[in-house]
Formats: structure tokens, sequence, C-alpha cells
């Protein structure tokens, strides 16, 4: 297993001037990738809507040694020049530029420049999850157009864009690049693309290509691919939901000893295809939810089902400690009413709100702010109230 070294100081990106606060969604880009693979393997990612339109998210981060996490805003108006490889010659390139049409949100760490997990104030949200040993981003020539490293395309699908239909035509006509982080390769990150009618997409760049799929299931890990995960389902087509109350067997009868076995056989481990296996299938099997609160609820239930304790995932050692992976951070996010609850490992009897239409409405940027600075809240006590109760 590789050792962990510093985080990189991004200097291998050249920015042309235009004086504003980067912003990456992508986790990759300032640790270095290998140590992001051993450490991140197992963020998860899900989907649900209710029968009343709204669209909620659910979303874990998981990380193998401690991380401080941030919220940043983002607000409409704000330039942005797209990067370009710092071998490239600034006028064999036309910068894109932009001037954010949305205003956007989202959580970060403070290792690197950018936000995980962010969505803008029309509903688009992306995130990016962890896709080691398969991706390779594309190579920037003179007749590549519109050039966008990486570290540009969270700002620019969220300050351009409001549905997923807009994403899908916009993306092929782009050449997204990665710089080498240190001696130990690329960043390897894909994409889950959704918008508040519940359309999604996952982005993946390999062998220098873009494929874009549509997220049937709703639901996406980390390696292998999408496509494959989709080929692994078919191995998990007799799982029901339907109990067998009894059976019959050579003549003598089987009774049932406990509810729950027509799901006998969904993995229980923490690699990402059984990850993937089991948000697919609890997803499809869930109760329909019939309001964004109810979609709060389910969203969350259905994450917990891939939670970590902690010690249960040792990833090797990071600066003489054990890498146990957790849950550092679960999202719920609702795309149809701008709203992010949010809650990290020591706290998850509560989900802490953040009204994201408070937060777009004076138009400035917020943050980083160290949610650390409010996390720490305790459980509402109502011992009072019971003992007053009649």
């Amino acid at each position: 297993m590789n050792k962990p070294i510093a985080p990189s100081n991004r200097e291998y990106i050249t920015k042309p001037g235009n004086g504003r606060s980067r912003i990456n969604t992508l986790v990759c880009l300032a640790i270095a990738p290998w140590l992001i693979s051993s450490a991140s393997q197992a963020c998860s990612f899900v989907t649900v809507e209710a029968k009343d339109g709204s669209v909620v998210i659910g979303r874990t981060i998981e990380w193998g040694f401690p991380m401080e996490y941030t919220f940043v805003s983002i607000p409409r108006g704000q330039t942005f020049t797209a990067s370009f490889p710092a071998d490239k010659v600034a006028k064999d390139y036309k910068a894109l530029t932009w001037v954010t049409k949305y205003a956007y949100a989202g959580v970060g760490v403070t290792v690197q420049a950018g936000l995980d997990s962010a969505q803008n104030e029309a509903g688009l949200n992306i995130e990016g999850l962890n896709l080691p040993g398969f991706t390779e981003f594309q190579k920037v020539t003179p007749e590549s157009k519109s050039v966008l490293a990486l570290s540009d395309i969270s700002d620019w699908i969220l300050g351009n864009f409001a549905t997923v239909q807009e994403v899908r035509e916009a993306l092929p006509k782009c050449t997204v690049w990665t710089p080498a982080v240190s001696s130990q390769g690329s960043a390897t990150i894909h994409l889950a693309i959704t918008d508040r009618k519940g359309a999604g997409i996952v982005v993946e760049y390999m062998k220098g290509e873009l494929n874009i799929y549509d997220n049937v299931t709703h639901t996406m890990a980390n390696s292998p691919p999408y496509d494959w995960h989709l080929t692994n389902l078919r191995n998990y087509m007799t799982l029901t939901n339907r109990d067998t109350v009894s059976a019959q067997q050579n003549g003598f009868t089987l009774n049932q000893l406990s509810t729950g076995d027509g799901m006998t056989g969904l993995p229980g481990d923490f690699k990402s295809a059984s990850r993937f296996v089991k948000l697919t299938l609890m997803r499809a099997f869930a109760a329909p939810v019939e309001t964004a609160t109810e979609a709060y609820s389910l969203a969350g239930h259905i994450v917990n089902t891939v939670d970590i304790p902690r010690g249960s995932v040792n990833s090797g050692e990071f600066q003489g400690k054990p890498m146990l992976e957790t849950a550092q951070i679960v999202l719920v996010k609702d795309l149809s009413n701008n709203k992010i609850f949010v809650s990290d490992y020591a706290h998850r009897l509560n989900f802490l709100l953040i009204d994201l239409n408070k937060i777009f409405a004076p138009n400035k940027k917020i943050g980083p702010v160290l949610f650390s600075n409010f996390i720490d809240q305790p459980p509402i006590n109502v011992t009072d109230q019971i003992l007053q109760a009649k």
C-alpha cells in the first residue's frame, strides 16, 4: 500500500488571472489521488422522489483520517476563466470564460480549495465520487475547444446550467483535462449530476473519452464504472421484499423463522459494488413517499444502510495511526426547496438545516465557514415536556 504524503499546493494549474476565488466540486485535486483511493473509497449517493414532485438526495462522504468540513456559497455574476495546462502557451488557447447565471453552494474540506458536493439555486446538483483505477481525462491539443480543467467543471456546470439536459448537451463540446498530482498520477473521479425534476446522469472519463450514462438506478458509489454496476445487478435479480411464509419440501413443510428472508444474499460488506447493490435495492423496494419531509427521512434511512461504524474498515496507516474509514459527513439535500441537512459522524442523532434560499438571497460570497463551529449541537431534551404532560 502506498504511504500518504502532504497535500499538494496546487501549483500545477496555470490560472489566467481574474481575481476570483476558485471553487471545485471535486475531492481529488488537493490531495494525492492514491491517498484518496486508499482512504476514501466509500462515498455513496441516492436520489429519492416524492409524489409531490420533491427531489431529495442522500450523500455520504467517507475518509480514513479526520477532516475539517466547510460550507461555501458563490453568488450570481461571478466571473470565471478556465485554467489550461501549465506547459501550454496561453496565446495558443482561447480560455473559456463565463459569468455565473446561478448562485450555488456546498460542502468541502479545508485541505483543498473546493467542494465535494454542491447545488445551485435552480436545483441542479453535482456530486464527485472517487473512481480509482479507471479514470483518464482528455488531452489538450491546439485543436481542443472550450478547454476546462477538472477543477473548473463544477463552477462551469453549476454557474451556467439549470437542468441535466443542458449539461448533457454542453459537456461534449468541452475538453476536460486534469494534471498529474505529484508522481502518483491524476485525479480519479466520476460525477453524479441531478436536477430538481429528478433527471440524472453519471459522467465518467475513461481512456480519454467522455461517457455519459442515464442514472437509471438513481444511485452511485465508487469503482468500477457505472455500466459495470448495472451488469452486476443481474446477480441479485431474485432478491425481493416479499417473505416466504412457508414452503413444501419433499413432503414436509418448512415454516419461516424470521421476516426479511426475501433479501437473503443481499451484500452486507462495505465494498463499492456491495454498497451500490444495497442502495439500489433499498431504493427500489422502499414504500413511496408523499412529501419532501418524508423524502428526507427515506433518503436518510437508505444511506444509513451503508453506514460504516468506526473500526469496521481499516485502510492502513497514516502518520502512524490507523485509517479507520467512516461516513464523516452525511448530507440530505432538497433540490426542490433549496435545503441542505447535514450531520457528522459524532452527531448522527442530529441533522442541522441550511436554508439555501436565505443563503442565496443577498447574492454575496459566503465562507468557507467551518462546520465545527456549530455542528456540536446536543439532541433536543424533551424530559421537562414529558414531566409536564398530563
